[in-house]
């Protein structure tokens, strides 16, 4: 499915490329790795071991131009996914971050857009968990953004909010 070279977006860890495979013996059996190197931090590396389906279903194709631009310009990440407890936004959050869902991941930093800027009018801040949240969906998405549309990071994370603009 994947191969040394590949562009891939590798859960909360955001673009990486596959620099190769790696055997390793583990409980006295051979397994193999695919070893990423996150985009931008040589010299990091994530094995990712190609036995266990919950680590490689964080491992995803890059997406196209036209699936980047026709995801968020879709209705489905224009829904609003705020939670009223804390407690259960939370959660529902730090599942969203980790699945590498886009499309869900997308509809909950336009939701923390929003917020953001409700709280702004009335002289009042994002509670720190939920900007916290917004920083690392915005990595993740701005990442992949940024390659696929040959963007800067700045310039990927102003074409994402130019895109989910809350008005």
């Amino acid at each position: 499915m994947f191969q040394t070279g590949d562009i891939v977006v590798y859960g909360i860890h955001g673009v990486c490329r596959i620099v190769g495979t790696e055997n390793q013996i583990r409980n006295h059996t051979e397994q193999i790795f695919l070893v990423l190197e996150p985009i931008g931090q040589p010299g990091s590396r994530y094995m990712v071991p190609t036995y266990n389906d919950a680590a490689m279903v964080k491992v995803k194709k890059l997406q196209t131009r036209e699936e980047l631009e026709g995801m968020l310009s879709s209705e489905a990440v224009r829904r609003d996914c705020w939670i009223r407890d804390e407690g259960q936004r939370k959660q529902y959050y730090r599942e969203l971050i980790t699945s590498g869902d886009r499309e869900n991941l997308t509809a909950m930093v336009r939701t923390l857009y929003k917020h953001k800027a409700e709280q702004a009018s009335t002289g009042r801040k994002m509670h720190i968990c939920d900007d916290n949240f917004l920083r690392d969906a915005e990595k993740i998405l701005t990442g992949e953004a940024a390659v696929v549309l040959q963007l800067e990071l700045d310039q990927a994370k102003q074409y994402i909010r130019s895109k989910l603009k809350t008005e």
